[in-house]
């Protein structure tokens, strides 16, 4: 479609700037510590950057002595003051909006965009899609699909109006970037306000079986194209006689072939997670598209924009213009992009959006440790979690559940099973409702849950002697007795053999 490579190129010139400059960079230390001095003088008069002295801070060195590092919770209070009203909190500028995600230890968190974080997201996105653009053939003459924002059932605002959650998946975008790439969009934004979830993947669907020419999608969890996938073809027969017959046709052969690269037959890239516990659904997903090219995405979360890929490459890029990085050694030492060798570390980010020495959570392991610009691949969540879809459950989360339910006192093991999750516990009055619901309280649980990606929780009762089993089950498996600590999570599945089970609830 010759308008979709006007449109296209148009983007690919915008964003030309931004990855010159990334290419640009020689010393990725010295561009690190220069930014970090920057964010810490234009955040200085915030109530944050007075309480920990940013105006007299003249190294890293100090700035790592002065300021702690950080959980989500050291900033609920602010973020409270923010969402009524209060300004000069985290940052000198004005929060726009509140984007949506799950906390660790709570059931949603809520993360102030300012025009800076946008800002910095729009440096790690705008020279990953020049990349795409310049070398991957053929992509900039279709039309995109994307999933970037969570679907939610209305606006949302706080009670100093603030906004929550983006309005359009192209508001990640720079403004004049966002003009285009609407227009280039296979699926509008009516879609992301639905009745139902039901309504939104029909409507969904339909817009992509009428796309003439679609050449990218980019989608999170590669679950959630598997289950769009599922409803193209039971939404074909509803719009058939709408298509073109050779169209319909086209279509048709390649459903019943469950060739969807041939329902798609201009579909050059795919960027979805593929790292992690992600691996097993993308190659899953890549037996439906198996001529098209798969680019497993960069680090990236609601908070920080942390690495892209480059085509061809293993790993991202370290998105060295976004954010100031730090990296924490398994031995608790914290070092700086100058100072890195390949191993693993946990990735800590101070951002424009007033997150300061963030810990993320995110282990990493850098490939390629280098002067200009390293690259890093995700590898875990720190600590106990489990992600199947990207529900992102952690152990402080369950624990809590379990506490709020009154049933802590109780054994209590959430494990994964198939496609959902099984409770473990001797607790006598907890149901697989009342479970599924206490789980939903988190954002992203609640997220996968109305996608069809999890099933519902289970409760299954247990015996009173389960924490015998439970260590029985660990040191089997080589951990000392002494390092076992007690968990509300486990990763592995299996764990119905393990126990003495009885009837489930």
């Amino acid at each position: 479609m010759m308008s979709c490579r006007i449109l296209n190129g148009a983007c690919r010139l915008l964003y030309q700037k931004e990855y010159r400059r990334f290419w640009a960079v020689r010393d990725a230390e010295k561009v690190q510590r220069d930014y970090l001095m920057r964010l810490l003088r234009k955040n200085a008069a915030a109530e944050y950057g007075k309480r920990y002295g940013f105006s007299s801070v003249a190294s890293y060195e100090e700035y790592a002595e002065r300021v702690p590092l950080t959980r989500y919770e050291d900033y609920e209070g602010y973020i409270s003051e923010i969402a009524n009203g209060a300004e000069n909190i985290l940052t000198s500028e004005k929060v726009l909006l509140f984007e949506p995600t799950s906390g660790s230890s709570g059931g949603k968190k809520l993360i102030p965009y300012s025009a800076t974080l946008k800002a910095e997201f729009q440096r790690g996105i705008k020279p990953w899609l020049y990349d795409i653009f310049s070398n991957v053939c053929g992509v900039t003459g279709g039309k995109s699909y994307w999933s970037i924002t969570p679907v939610t059932s209305g606006k949302t605002v706080t009670k100093a109006g603030i906004p929550i959650g983006f309005e359009e998946d192209s508001a990640y975008f720079g403004r004049l970037e966002q003009s285009l790439v609407n227009r280039v969009f296979a699926v509008d934004g009516s879609v992301k306000f639905p009745e139902s979830m039901d309504a939104f993947w029909k409507k969904t669907a339909r817009q992509l079986l009428k796309c003439k020419s679609l050449t990218l999608i980019s989608v999170w969890n590669p679950t959630f194209l598997t289950i769009l996938c599922g409803h193209i073809r039971e939404s074909f027969n509803s719009i058939k006689e709408e298509l073109p017959l050779l169209r319909a046709d086209e279509i048709d052969r390649a459903l019943k072939d469950n060739r969807f690269d041939h329902v798609f037959p201009d579909l050059k890239i795919i960027s979805c997670w593929a790292d992690g516990s992600a691996a097993t659904d993308a190659a899953e997903l890549q037996k439906l598209f198996p001529t098209v090219y798969f680019q497993p995405k960069g680090l990236l979360a609601t908070e920080y924009f942390a690495s892209f890929p480059l085509v061809g490459e293993e790993g991202g890029r370290l998105s060295v213009n976004s954010h100031f990085f730090e990296f924490r050694r398994a031995d608790g030492k914290i070092f700086t992009v100058g100072g890195l060798e390949k191993g693993e570390y946990e990735l800590i980010v101070t951002t424009g959006g007033g997150f300061y020495r963030y810990r993320t959570g995110d282990v990493i392991e850098v490939l390629e440790a280098c002067e200009k610009v390293p690259r890093i691949r995700f590898l875990r969540r720190s600590g106990i979690a489990s992600d199947l879809y990207g529900e992102k459950l952690t152990d402080d989360f369950v624990r809590l559940t379990c506490e709020k339910l009154g049933i802590s006192e109780h054994f209590c093991l959430l494990a994964p099973e198939g496609k959902g999750y099984v409770l473990y516990t001797s607790a006598p009055n907890v149901t697989s409702e009342i479970i599924d619901n206490a789980l939903r309280e988190s954002y992203h649980y609640n997220y996968c849950r109305e996608l069809g990606q999890l099933a519902g929780a289970r409760v299954v009762r247990v015996a009173d002697n389960s924490h015998e089993k439970y260590l029985k089950r660990c040191v089997d498996e080589g951990m000392r007795l002494g390092d076992i600590k007690p968990a509300y999570l486990s990763r592995k599945s299996g764990w119905y053999e393990c126990f003495e089970t009885g009837e489930t609830k």
